[in-house]
């Protein structure tokens, strides 16, 4: 990369690249998309979850007013119906999740008029092998359920949700983690609706306070405003299970509230907003780009220290001090705490902050007893919310870059576990990104900045990411993508933007040089992509719900691919002055 044109190009595209972010920051500090991110899967569990609470006796306002929200729902839903049948957001392939909850939220909300929707909606469900299809059981279950409220399937036949298992609440939080308030809210509906007789009968009745306990637990710490993460699709599934039972109608009716209040313009519901995520990755990349000291992150670091919890999820048994995806009350993640935590660190006045200590603390107290990190709760079951590798990894790094030695026991025992999980072509996996590409390139950097990264972990990690690297120069998967063998998604194994720069900027923390042909084929395409705008295009990456429910994100797709070229102007910058004094 020493040829002039090419360092004028790379240059060019780092600083355009982080004008880019910095344009789409806000006054808040938050640095994110506009406009709209319209969900079909999210606007179908909202139709569902305000038709139930409806019927039973639950609204938030005058019925005219919510049935007309939901009519223009539906119409959009109808005008963003695929050729093939199916619907999934903007930049994702059809998906058999999203497709099979829609088709029921229109047959239990419009049955009369979208006859032709749903026909074609179904077929295209059967013809990927119906709900059995779906990677994750709990959403097989999930459409089932819809299925059963729409008058397409019988309840009685549906498993029933234990409520028993909130008798021992360390084994619930342990196996259920963030669903915990969602399965309490849905059994607890499915206990009223299909009561059972004798002992049974008496078990449900004397666990409902519990259940109701645990949702409204979330509730109260949201502020009592009815949204739950600020998410519609978790605020839906909370509210159709609660509206069934006829329980705590004061959280329906703010949940409904909520949701008719965040509707969008031209209908339907938006994805969850992710202020605090695509702020942590913007906020990497200009660091990594040099901008530390530029007044234009003092909001964003502002608005970081507001957001972090100074409230306990005691549901969950997680204590205050970390970050979730969005606001001061969202439901916590270790990712996010870890990457801001480090971020707080590395902007000026970082060393002094108490923000910094307070996130570093929920790490160390969060940490799994085999050294790994789950999502939300300690010594999660593996699974959904489980240990995840690329978590431990960043953990890790945060708490070096926090001031942690390499022999700490924390980071040792984080290395620890990645070694143990890491698979036997050198891969690991990680939780909220598809295929292996993040989760081995995030260990890759975790055991080089440990000082480990001649170990066989790391040698055989990056290994796998150069055998992974495409002809074109790009990185995809590298390896089986449940989610898009499910939807039949050809495209699932071809070179984004994000898996190209995840695994790019990891070969150069790890001393691969800036002009090795990996490097330099990664880096040139990388270059090619950027678009006029000065942005990158987001690709079918990010999990919404694994392996099922997956959406595109322009910002976090920019962040990384200015990561990546920064670390590489950075290296190139170096060899080319070692050049200089060799000469």
């Amino acid at each position: 990369m020493s040829d002039s044109a090419v360092a004028t190009r790379l240059e060019r595209a780092v600083r355009d690249g982080a004008e880019a972010l910095f344009a789409v920051r806000r006054a808040d500090g938050v640095v994110g998309p506009g406009g709209d991110r319209f969900s079909p899967a999210n606007t179908a569990a909202v139709l569902v979850a305000l038709r139930t609470a409806r019927a039973h006796g639950v609204g938030a306002g005058p019925a005219g007013e919510e049935a007309a929200l939901c009519q223009q729902a539906v119409e959009r839903l109808c005008s963003a119906q695929r050729p093939d049948g199916g619907w999934a957001m903007d930049g994702v392939p059809t998906e058999t999740l999203t497709t099979a909850v829609t088709a029921a939220a229109l047959t239990l909300t419009a049955p009369e008029t979208t006859r032709q929707e749903v026909a074609a909606a179904r077929a295209l469900v059967r013809s990927r092998g119906g709900e059995e299809g779906l990677p994750e059981p709990a959403m097989a279950g999930l459409v089932r359920q819809f299925d059963s409220l729409a008058g397409e399937r019988d309840p009685a036949t549906l498993p029933r949700l234990p409520l028993e298992l909130l008798l021992l609440p360390g084994l619930a939080r342990r196996t259920l983690s963030l669903r915990l308030p969602i399965f309490s809210a849905l059994a607890l509906g499915q206990s009223v609706q299909r009561g059972r007789s004798g002992l049974g009968g008496r078990l449900d009745a004397a666990l409902r306070p519990r259940a109701t306990g645990i949702v409204r637990q979330a509730f109260e710490r949201e502020r009592h405003a009815g949204s739950f993460s600020g998410d519609p699709w978790l605020t839906s599934l909370i509210t159709l299970g609660v509206g069934r039972s006829g329980l705590a109608p004061d959280i329906v009716r703010a949940a409904t509230g909520w949701l008719s209040r965040t509707a969008l313009p031209d209908g339907g519901w938006d994805l969850m907003p992710l202020d605090i995520t695509w702020s942590s990755f913007a906020g990497a990349a200009l660091l990594e780009a040099g901008y530390a000291e530029d007044p234009r992150l003092v909001p964003v670091r502002e608005m970081f220290r507001r957001r972090q919890q100074s409230v306990p999820f005691t549901a969950l048994a997680c204590p205050e001090g970390h970050w979730g995806f969005s606001t001061d009350r969202s439901w916590p993640m270790a990712l996010e705490t870890a990457e801001i935590s480090s971020l707080l660190h590395r902007l000026p006045g970082g060393t002094d902050d108490p923000h910094v200590r307070r996130g570093i603390g929920w790490l160390t107290a969060m940490q799994d007893r085999s050294g790994s990190w789950s999502l939300a709760v300690r010594d999660s079951r593996p699974g959904g919310f489980g240990p995840c590798p690329q978590m431990t990894a960043k953990a890790v790094v945060a708490l070096l870059d926090c001031g942690a030695e390499r022999s700490d026991a924390r980071v040792l025992k984080g290395l620890r576990s990645l070694a143990e999980e890491q698979r036997p072509d050198g891969a690991l996996e990680a939780m909220w990104y598809r295929g292996l590409t993040p989760g081995t390139s995030a260990a890759l950097v975790a055991f080089t900045r440990a000082g480990q990264g001649g170990s066989e972990p790391a040698l055989r990690a990056r290994a796998f990411l150069l055998r992974s690297l495409r002809p074109d120069g790009s990185w995809g998967t590298g390896g089986h993508d449940p989610g898009a063998a499910a939807d039949g998604d050809e495209a699932g194994s071809c070179g984004t933007v994000e898996e190209t720069a995840w695994a790019l900027h990891a070969l150069l923390v790890a001393g691969e040089a800036p002009d090795s042909a990996s490097v330099t084929s990664a880096a040139g395409w990388l270059l090619d992509r950027q678009e006029r705008d000065n942005t990158w295009p987001g690709a079918a990456v990010n999990e919404y719900v694994r392996h099922c429910y997956r959406y595109t994100d322009r910002v976090l797709a920019t962040a990384l691919a200015v990561k990546a070229l920064a670390r590489l102007r950075t290296a190139d910058g170096r060899q080319t002055r070692q050049e200089a004094g060799a000469a």
